[in-house]
């Protein structure tokens, strides 16, 4: 274009440990929009190795102009740091035995109750941060309470003003460092066409997870006057079993480089293929053969595929932007889906360049070539 360990006192924990003490070319955009229908019709590009319609692309150019092959790019799989590595160490809050059971005037102290039950001891990330924002809301309610003793009430302003703190913290753990965000966000296979497309699947998750990110920037600097966002983990299970942003990021990369490779393919032999009045056009015809039967047919849908899958999910993919700048940058920037897409689209564009300037050099219009 970086949890959470248990310690306890005689006190109840407010967290689960002690509560005492994270293409503007026209002609590539004619190929996006004409093709996208051709892959739900197309048998091609259904196995896992997108690569060997790449490799076969790329050989039979080769074959026509009579050259070498330029060398294949090396697959790049989209693969976060360590957990340990990007995990935010988050301090605990803490609250008196006799001031929790206070809490049951103002609705609070169940939370915290369920909290520190055998189950909640063990909540993953989804969950936990869950339990956060419930709390942020309760502590919010607690606050407004005439039941409370002013002392008690301070306290409780203590545990959130630290909960508001740290709650970019307790997102940032849970979008890199959970099983299944980082599952979503790693990829190490090509996404496959069909026709159900697996951004709509993940489409509803990421708008709840942007709509959480939205929620921690705005309760940055308005404390007390938001909604909570809905809780999360009812969508742990789909984010967990459809693996689709990683894959989409490795796709559109490696189409990328693929794309590239085989545009220097195309210029380095440029002068192989002759044409004009009294010239042999046979290497000619024969690549308009490839570009029909291979590219357009093949490859162009695939990209396309690829490009509306990254369109219908971008909009609701900031939150992951947002975590990502948290990090160094020498982390992060491979992750950058937009950035990926970016690249993406140069290289489509790049390509189509090429095949426009031969068909215009040998006299030739897309319609006719489209024809033959």
């Amino acid at each position: 274009m970086h949890r959470l360990t248990y310690y306890y006192k005689d006190i109840v924990p407010v967290d689960g440990v002690n509560v005492s003490n994270q293409i503007t070319l026209s002609l590539a955009s004619y190929w996006l929009k004409v093709l996208t229908l051709a892959f739900l019709l197309a048998g091609c590009f259904q196995s896992g190795d997108v690569s060997h319609h790449f490799e076969d692309y790329q050989q039979r150019i080769v074959s026509v102009q009579g050259s070498v092959p330029v060398a294949a790019p090396v697959i790049r799989v989209i693969e976060l740091p360590d957990k340990r590595d990007l995990h935010k160490e988050i301090p605990r809050t803490t609250l008196g035995l006799v001031d929790s059971y206070q809490l049951r005037k103002c609705g609070l102290f169940g939370l915290i109750a369920e909290r520190n039950s055998v189950l909640g001891k063990v909540q993953d990330q989804f969950r936990n941060f869950d339990y956060q924002t419930q709390l942020i809301d309760g502590l919010e309610q607690c606050l407004t309470s005439n039941l409370l003793e002013e002392q008690l009430k301070n306290d409780l302003q203590v545990i959130l003003d630290t909960k508001y703190r740290y709650l970019n913290d307790y997102f940032s753990n849970l979008v890199l460092t959970s099983d299944a965000m980082r599952a979503q966000l790693s990829g190490h296979r090509w996404l496959e066409r069909s026709k159900a497309s697996m951004a709509v699947q993940v489409k509803s998750s990421f708008e709840v997870l942007n709509e959480t990110a939205r929620y921690i920037l705005e309760a940055s600097s308005k404390q007390g006057t938001l909604t909570p966002p809905p809780l999360i983990t009812p969508y742990q299970e789909v984010l967990e079993k459809n693996n689709f942003v990683g894959r989409l990021a490795f796709s559109l990369k490696n189409s990328s480089d693929w794309l590239n490779v085989t545009t220097e393919q195309l210029i380095r032999y440029d002068a192989n293929i002759v044409c004009g009045k009294n010239r042999d056009k046979t290497k000619f015809n024969y690549l308009i053969n490839v570009f029909n039967n291979v590219f357009a047919a093949n490859i162009q849908p695939y990209l396309s595929y690829l490009d509306s899958e990254y369109h219908t999910i971008a909009q609701h993919t900031a939150f992951i932007s947002t975590v990502l700048e948290q990090q160094a940058r020498s982390q992060t920037d491979r992750y950058d889906i937009h950035l990926i897409h970016d690249e993406f689209s140069l290289a489509i564009k790049q390509h189509v360049n090429y095949w426009q300037s031969l068909f215009k050099r040998c006299g030739k219009t897309l319609h006719a070539i489209r024809t033959e």
